[in-house]
């Protein structure tokens, strides 16, 4: 079996300008390095890496038996090619070792990469959130997801 040559792992208060670049790069309405290290320091927040280049990042809260993916974005040069999937199976042990069952999220409904992702890693549409993000030309509504780990 081959390994990946990526790597996930926690994110630290260094990686927070990093992030922030990330997900400046995938979001409307992105997160300052202040905000994403503030998430570091209550959050679970992990990484994947090549070397000690930061390719993605996730942020989920977990509480009692239940997770909700806050956020989760990888570089534009890296998306296609099967890293958020490994990220999101990054997710879903740590989220299990806190104690996780379930784990929630919600993405854009014209995020058609990222609902396939969701669809494909058994994550079942649970309900709509009307005009929930807010975009450049309006808002566009979130499809919330639900995964039984």
């Amino acid at each position: 079996m081959q390994t990946s040559p990526f790597q996930a792992r926690a994110l630290t208060k260094i990686d927070a300008q990093a992030a922030a670049a990330i997900h400046a790069a995938s979001f409307d309405t992105p997160w300052t390095a202040e905000t994403l290290a503030g998430h570091i320091t209550r959050d679970l927040c992990l990484g994947l890496y090549s070397g000690a280049a930061l390719l993605g990042f996730a942020v989920l809260s977990v509480a009692a038996d239940q997770s909700d993916i806050i956020t989760i974005a990888m570089t534009p040069d890296q998306r296609g090619k099967g890293l958020g999937r490994q990220l999101l199976g990054a997710v879903h042990t740590a989220a299990k070792a806190k104690g996780a069952a379930v784990i929630f999220l919600e993405v854009a409904v014209d995020n058609a990469p990222a609902n396939a992702l969701y669809k494909s890693s058994g994550y079942v549409p649970i309900g709509t959130r009307p005009a929930y993000y807010k975009r450049a030309h309006g808002r566009v509504a979130a499809a919330t997801y639900r995964k039984d780990l």
